[in-house]
């Protein structure tokens, strides 16, 4: 079966599904549940249900039609990998899928959402768009794509290890301490595979470009914190790394200790953190404060260590790049180099240079 071909069936049982599940409609963000920029191959709704590829989009299915949002920098990439017949190809910017939605969304409608996959901040909006049709958001307890995917990746288990003070110039303690100093609620939940990578000084592999131990975190008033990983995950060190103040908890205790938080004052950040954690507190009776993760900013400001760190990442770039342009002078003359050649040849060189993990992001050539 060719890919025009799944995409037709793919997308009859999807809307097979939204009516098993009283539903009018269903939005497909490109998001997993800590809403990073890549996500691991079973996030990839979006790819599986239409061909389209890129690392941002949109998809909203109604039981009649169908639309795809990308940005600019897929414009000809959503035209070529999917269906016009199936889907409306937009650019998000010119027409929000929240607009497209008012537009084609009848009246009282019920439109399906995975809140693990949509901050507080991004579901805020469709709620509000719903409310003008005298709809209702329905936060979905199974996803009707997993449900239909039968043969979904399983979640990646990259191990995750500890990262050197040699290259972190602070240990996680004293990062913690300045955290929790200005602390004004009991607890934060922190989702943002980045933020708890530079708080914990770990790594991990589970996404591709970053090196990101996909997992959740809870910051205490005194400075603890329980980390919610898979088992499997908990590569050799950790532990000791970690010490006694942080507790690795199983990742499926992460729900029961939310559930624990009744009466406390808990601080998410509704720009990152998915509406599923705010649901779920808002019914166990916590006290919600939202403001921005406090990581983000603290990790923002480089120390010294971090600082020549940086620059001697840069410095090695730089020599690869002048290598590459070197060999690109010698030998794109003769006529022998196509973009994927010299792609590969970039990467070789970048490669071959100290500390090296991957690309930040796939070369554009």
């Amino acid at each position: 079966m060719n890919q025009g071909m799944d995409s037709i069936s793919r997308l009859s049982e999807l809307r097979k599904e939204l009516v098993a599940q009283g539903l009018d409609g269903f939005v497909v963000p490109m998001a997993d549940q800590y809403q990073n920029e890549y996500v691991p191959p079973q996030a990839k709704r979006i790819t599986w249900l239409t061909g389209f590829t890129g690392s941002a989009g949109m998809v909203v299915v109604l039981i009649q039609k169908a639309a795809a949002f990308t940005d600019g920098r897929y414009t000809l990439q959503i035209a070529e990998e999917v269906d016009g017949a199936l889907y409306e190809r937009l650019h998000i910017g010119e027409q929000p899928p929240t607009k497209w939605i008012i537009d084609n969304l009848h009246k009282g409608a019920k439109l399906g959402y995975d809140s693990w996959l949509f901050t507080n901040a991004s579901a805020d909006r469709f709620r509000k768009c719903l409310e003008t049709l005298d709809g209702e958001l329905v936060a979905v307890s199974d996803n009707p794509i997993d449900k239909i995917w039968r043969d979904q990746p399983p979640p990646p288990m990259a191990p995750v290890i500890p990262h050197e003070i040699s290259f972190t110039g602070e240990h996680s303690n004293e990062k913690r301490v300045r955290l929790v100093e200005k602390m004004e609620s009991d607890a934060i939940v922190i989702t943002a595979p980045d933020s708890i990578a530079w708080l914990l000084n770990i790594r991990g592999g589970d996404v591709a470009h970053s090196p990101l131990p996909l997992s959740m975190a809870i910051l205490y008033k005194d400075s603890r914190v329980d980390l919610f990983l898979e088992t499997s995950k908990r590569g050799p060190g950790l532990s000791n790394h970690l010490g006694n103040e942080v507790a690795l908890q199983p990742a499926e205790r992460f729900e029961k200790t939310l559930d624990g938080l009744t009466g406390c004052k808990v601080q998410l950040d509704p720009d990152q953190t998915s509406a599923w954690i705010f649901e779920r507190l808002d019914r166990t009776g916590a006290v919600i404060c939202q403001a921005s993760d406090p990581c983000q900013l603290a990790k923002a400001i480089k120390n010294d260590i971090e600082l020549a760190g940086a620059r001697a990442a840069h410095i090695r770039d730089g020599a690869a790049l002048s290598k590459f342009l070197h060999w690109l002078s010698v030998f794109a003359p003769q006529g022998e180099v196509d973009e994927f050649g010299a792609e590969q040849k970039l990467t070789k060189y970048r490669q071959d240079g100290e500390h090296f993990k991957d690309l930040s992001f796939p070369t554009i050539t």
